[in-house]
């Protein structure tokens, strides 16, 4: 059976439920940065230079896997946040966590890397939800502990509103949580 923050995203959306979709127009710039990028890598592939046609296989490869995800979140919209009476239905990320009851986060706080804001979710036990994701994403999670603090981390780039508003609306479903500073 799968663990509760695997299961169908449509169970936490009741009438009750705040459901934030994924914004178009930022999908649709990340997809179109990342296509931009592969063209480059196009471009530097067909280059007779051995140094300049690595850079585009490289290219192609981060920013062809970069475009995968918009391109899907466009074809197939999905909710990129749902905010329950239980708790937080984290979909906004290749790294999304799934639910997430609300007595297993210890606070939120607005983390940024490189311009790039996030919404970090700082869990109770961060090993215990570590164990209920796959190897390969657990460790992916993991250093995101290391580099922002949290392995929960909802990023501002696909949502249509600001991370403070966000906040204000999780204190709506959950007027107890702890923002972090």
């Amino acid at each position: 059976m799968a663990s509760p923050q695997f299961t169908s995203y449509t169970q936490w959306m009741t009438p009750d439920a705040t459901v934030i979709y994924p914004s178009r127009g930022k999908l649709l710039l990340i997809a179109a940065g990342c296509g931009a990028f592969v063209a480059l890598g196009l471009f530097l592939f067909r280059q007779p230079d051995q140094e300049a046609s690595m850079i585009g296989i490289a290219s192609i490869i981060v920013f062809g896997l970069g475009l995968l995800y918009p391109m899907v979140r466009l074809v197939r919209p999905t909710p990129a946040v749902i905010l329950h009476s239980s708790g937080i239905f984290d979909n906004a990320s290749g790294l999304s966590a799934g639910f997430l009851h609300w007595d297993e986060i210890s606070g939120i706080y607005v983390a940024t890397i490189e311009n790039q804001r996030f919404l970090a979710i700082a869990l109770k036990d961060v090993d215990a939800f570590l164990s209920r994701q796959s190897g390969f994403k657990a460790r992916l999670m993991k250093m995101n502990v290391g580099l922002i603090g949290s392995a929960v981390n909802i990023p501002a780039s696909t949502l249509p509103i600001s991370l403070e508003e966000l906040i204000q609306k999780i204190h709506e479903k959950c007027p107890g949580i702890q923002v972090v500073s």
